[in-house]
This record gives structure tokens, C-alpha cells and sequence, in this order.
């Protein structure tokens, strides 16, 4: 009989997720397995949960978009291993999930826990924060800086790119030193994204390189990202090949270290939310996570 947590955020604006975590606790028993429901208050309350969870459960489950996963593996970070981990996407886009081919149904996502199966998955860090689906910096992580909770639960994933266009009129490009594969070359760039997965804005076609197992960090750096340039870009991005784009810097690697030589600081933002400033270090974890994937 397996023992599962299902750890989710009960403030206000997610009064859903409480009648999510019952339904999901009534179909893992019914299935003959166990289930505790704990309703987090905080960020950090939900870390502790997961963090106790690997030595008190043989399963997580947690119930959100990239911010409660990332919480989640955070808490795994913390105990320095994981347990299976299983997702009931409840974000506006989420990236990791659609990635994993994990059921944005909700019902159809509580059948997953039950039928699926636990595979092996990479997991990144920034010193000792994770990253499960992207890193941002530049006019991507301004742009998701401009947008409000409240404008994203009411528009969905278009708000960014209305967002996007008022951003493109700001001509910012940061000065950088980066390190990666034993080269440091110096650039300017406005826009830096850093995924584990093929899946960006909601898009899974866009980086078909990319896989949740392939133990790689996969880098696009965007020197210039005007107005006359965003058809040419979003054609590329839809299409997966924005890493052919003229002005597109792309490589893949294990570990990369990225510094500010501006004079300006620089922010990231990790899974969508606000993160540390630059310098950082990024590292993959090869197949540190478990998480329940359907079986096909």
C-alpha cells in the first residue's frame, strides 16, 4: 500500500485546489493506496512538506503550474533526494507538464497517478535553487515581471505577448561574460533563455532537440530582439527552429556560468517567478527526479 502526500496551495484565488487535492485522495484510495492532504500557507511551509515527505511517504504529489513543481523539488534539493512525484497541472501554461505529456485534465491527471508509471527525469539548479522547466534574463524575464497573476488567470498566456510588443520598444542589452563546454566568450544580448525541456510559452515544438532525459542544458542567447525582428523570431520559435535564426547564439551543456559586466544588475527568473541576480551557475542533475508519466 503506497503511502502519498499531496502537498497544494490553499490561498486565496486557488480555493479549487482543496476540492482537487479530495478528489485526487478519493481516487488514490479507491485504488487501495494511502493519502494525507496538506494545505501549504507559504512557500517555505511547502518546501518543508516535500523535504519530509522522502523519508515519510513513498510518494509526492502536488498539485499547480512550474512555480509548485519547482517548490516541490526545492524541498527534495533540501533533503538532498527525491521520491516519485506526481503533477495535477493547475498553472496558466504550464511548461513542465506539457513537456512530460502529462494530462492538463484535471480528471484525467489523477488517473495518471494511479496508471502511470515513475521515469527518470533531469532536474537544474542555480546554486542551490532548482530549475525544472527554463531561466530567463533580459527582456523575456521583463516581460514576465510586467505580468500580474491576476492579468494571467483572466487573459491566459496571450498577456505575454501584449507584453512582449510594449517591451520591444525598450532597446536594453545587457553586457555579459559567459562560461560554458571549457569556452568564456563576452557578449551583448537582450534576451538569455536557459531550458531543460522542448517546451517554451506553452509551446512543446519549440526547441525537438531537447528531451527531459537527455542530462543537457540547452542555451539560446538573442543579441537583438526588435519590432521589425518579432515575425521572423515567432516564426522560428513556433516552428522549433529558432536556433537556426540569423542572430541566435544556441548550445548545449552540462554547466554554465553567467556574469554581469554591466553596470546595471541583472535578474533572472526561474519556472516564471522572480530569482537571484547575476553572477549564477547553472548545473543539470542528471535523472535526479521521478515523476509518474503515462505509460505511453
Amino acid at each position: 500500500m503506497e503511502k502519498n502526500l499531496i502537498i497544494f496551495n490553499a490561498q486565496a484565488g486557488k480555493s479549487d485546489n482543496n476540492e482537487i487535492a479530495k478528489k485526487a485522495k478519493a481516487v488514490l484510495e479507491r485504488h487501495g493506496q494511502t493519502a494525507v492532504l496538506k494545505a501549504t500557507d507559504s512557500e517555505s511551509d511547502a518546501i518543508h512538506a516535500a523535504a519530509t515527505a522522502t523519508d515519510q511517504y513513498d510518494r509526492l504529489i502536488t498539485i499547480g503550474g512550474d512555480g509548485s513543481i519547482n517548490t516541490a523539488c526545492a524541498g527534495f534539493l533540501q533533503a538532498g533526494k527525491a521520491i516519485p512525484l506526481g503533477i495535477i497541472p493547475g498553472g496558466t501554461v504550464n511548461n513542465f507538464a506539457r513537456a512530460l505529456k502529462i494530462p492538463l485534465n484535471v480528471d484525467q491527471a489523477i488517473d495518471n497517478l494511479v496508471s502511470g508509471m515513475p521515469k527518470l527525469v533531469d532536474l537544474a539548479t542555480v546554486g542551490d535553487q532548482p530549475m525544472v522547466s527554463s531561466l530567463t534574463l533580459g527582456k523575456l524575464a521583463d516581460i514576465s515581471r510586467d505580468v500580474k497573476q491576476s492579468e494571467k488567470r483572466r487573459f491566459g498566456p496571450i498577456i505575454y505577448l501584449f507584453k512582449g510588443v510594449k517591451a520591444l520598444f525598450k532597446d536594453r542589452s545587457y553586457k555579459l561574460r559567459i562560461t560554458a563546454n571549457g569556452k568564456t566568450r563576452v557578449l551583448k544580448a537582450q534576451i538569455l533563455l536557459i531550458t531543460t525541456t522542448n517546451s517554451v510559452g506553452g509551446n512543446v515544438a519549440f526547441n525537438p532537440d531537447a528531451t527531459y532525459d537527455d542530462d543537457l542544458l540547452h542555451v539560446f542567447i538573442l543579441k537583438r530582439f526588435t519590432l521589425p525582428k518579432i515575425i521572423t523570431y515567432g516564426t522560428f520559435f513556433l516552428t522549433g527552429n529558432l536556433k537556426r535564426a540569423r542572430g541566435v547564439i544556441y548550445l548545449k551543456c552540462r554547466e554554465i556560468q553567467i556574469e554581469n559586466l554591466s553596470a546595471q544588475k541583472v535578474e533572472t527568473r526561474i519556472d516564471g517567478d522572480p530569482a537571484m541576480k547575476l553572477p549564477i551557475t547553472v548545473k543539470v542533475k542528471p535523472n535526479f527526479l521521478r515523476i509518474i508519466l503515462p505509460k505511453s
